[in-house]
């Protein structure tokens, strides 16, 4: 035989043999495949985009909605994503996805629910296969429940027959399908549900950075608004300030943790009694994307519990009728305690709005001019020289852990006489800070701080802990560098 021939033939039999490995490698081995034959069905979770179940409790809908990060075609590519990310999404898995009922009501579906079902239905195994069954025999000619899944190119309808004596085992089938199947009956209790028990209990579930505006009502028809913008809150009606971090904190604490302990699904039901004709508050929250949400509060819903003896522990929280969207419910909750403080109360008392690791640069000046000083890898540098990160920090964080007792008007402060330190802040993700702080007082220091039409006053003793680290930063010795040559000489 010619070379040229062996090297044709050679070819066709590599070529033959890749795409027989290529083939091959993408179907199931002989131990998966048999698996596969245990199961009543073979479906992907992600796959699924509308489950209908209905058994004697009723006829209800879900449909997979599209997460905010997948209506944005093309925003984030799978090569661009960061080492590890992937692998997080994954890990989320289908526990993010999010569902709503359709029918026969309106509502967010509870999504573990949910995935648990369909996780069930891919797990349910045929523990014996039944040929030749008349439908009528098993009670798959009128089943008492069926499970719809629709996926974007197939569907596939199971259907629940008859239970086996003595108990523990049923009998499924699937449309369209001749034979039937024994299996476990552990499935009919997360089918045989009521429409409404299907609904997500966690009423509020956005992040807080997806949170562009918060409004809020009291009982007096009085307005109070929030903004939020580089992760920051401000108050802008009544009073235009800046938030109090830890108001907003147990506020949105107090949104993420409300839940319905009942949902209320009378018709007709009374609202005045309830205090929600008109609402007692009402808080209005507008997202950077997506619908807004209203959430009214109304009357106790049942008797208060007694205040702690501790009038410094939080208010314990009580049962109240609310409306959140559509939906009445009863909720136990802290939010009308929260929501109590006038807007006066609101205004943040922090003497500065950064973190201490969100500081890049500042300018200090104490009259005996200004110093520089600038992040330098783990150190600072003032001015040329390079000093140890341990006194800048420690100054950094006597002022922004500095609170106010109180906060005055420029009017009721008074002369101020000239300051004693200015410090401007400078942090790239943030923006720029101005913090002046002046002489002790008998009823406090008094600091301004740039960007609010008022005067903070600081307890005397962190005036003077802010001076103190001051005047350790400014005698720190400075870091001589060592370059790699002496490290390996020495």
């Amino acid at each position: 035989m010619k070379p040229r021939t062996l090297l044709i033939l050679l070819a066709l039999v590599l070529g033959l043999g890749g795409f027989i490995w290529f083939y091959e490698r993408e179907l199931p081995s002989s131990e998966e495949r048999a698996e596969q034959e245990k199961k009543v069905l073979s479906f992907q979770k992600d796959d699924v985009r509308k489950v209908t179940v209905t058994s004697p409790a009723g006829t209800v809908t879900f449909e997979r909605v599209a997460k905010a990060e997948e209506k944005k075609a093309g925003a984030v590519k799978d090569e661009e994503k960061a080492p590890g990310e992937e692998a997080l999404d994954e890990a989320a898995g289908a526990a993010e996805a999010e569902w709503k009922i359709t029918a026969p009501l309106q509502a967010r579906a509870d999504a573990m629910a949910v995935d648990g079902l369909l996780s069930s239905l891919g797990e349910l195994v045929k523990s014996r296969t039944l040929e030749d069954v008349q439908r009528k025999d098993v009670g798959l000619d009128a089943p008492r429940a069926t499970v719809r899944i629709e996926m974007e190119d197939e569907t596939k309808v199971l259907q629940i027959g008859a239970a086996v004596p003595p108990g523990g085992t049923l009998i499924a089938g699937l449309e369209g399908d001749a034979r039937a199947w024994v299996v476990s009956d552990a499935i009919w209790s997360q089918l045989d549900r009521e429409p409404g028990a299907w609904r997500d209990r966690q009423l509020f579930r956005a992040g807080r950075d997806t949170i562009a505006r918060i409004a809020v009502t009291g009982p007096d028809g009085q307005k109070m608004v929030f903004t939020q913008q580089d992760g920051r809150f401000r108050l802008e009606s009544p009073i235009a300030d800046r938030a109090d971090k830890t108001k907003i904190d147990d506020l949105y604490a107090d949104l993420s943790g409300l839940s319905a302990e009942q949902f209320l699904d009378a018709p007709d039901p009374d609202l005045t009694a309830m205090g929600l004709q008109p609402p007692q508050r009402i808080v209005e929250i507008t997202f950077q994307e997506g619908d807004p949400l209203r959430i009214e509060l109304g009357a106790t819903a049942s008797t208060a519990p007694e205040p702690f003896a501790d009038p410094s522990a939080p208010p314990p929280p009580t049962t109240v009728y609310a409306r959140v969207g559509t939906q009445l419910v009863e909720t136990r909750t802290r939010l009308p305690q929260t929501l109590a403080p006038p807007p006066a109360d609101w205004r943040a008392h922090a003497l500065s709005a950064f973190e201490v690791y969100e500081i890049d640069a500042a300018v200090v000046r104490d009259g005996k001019g200004p110093v520089h000083l600038t992040r330098a890898g783990t150190d600072w540098k003032r001015g040329e020289e390079t000093i140890s990160y341990v006194p800048v920090s420690d100054f950094l964080f006597a002022l922004t852990g500095a609170q106010a007792d109180r906060l005055l008007t420029v009017q009721e402060a008074g002369p101020l006489g000239q300051p004693v330190l200015t410090v401007e802040l400078d942090a790239k993700t943030a923006g720029k800070e101005t913090l002046t702080l002046y002489p002790a007082r008998a009823d406090g220091a008094p600091a301004r701080v740039s960007g609010r039409d008022l005067v903070l006053l600081l307890p005397n003793d962190k005036l003077q802990e802010a001076l103190a680290r001051w005047g350790d930063v400014r005698g720190a010795k400075k870091v001589e560098k060592v370059d790699e040559a002496e490290k390996k000489d020495g």
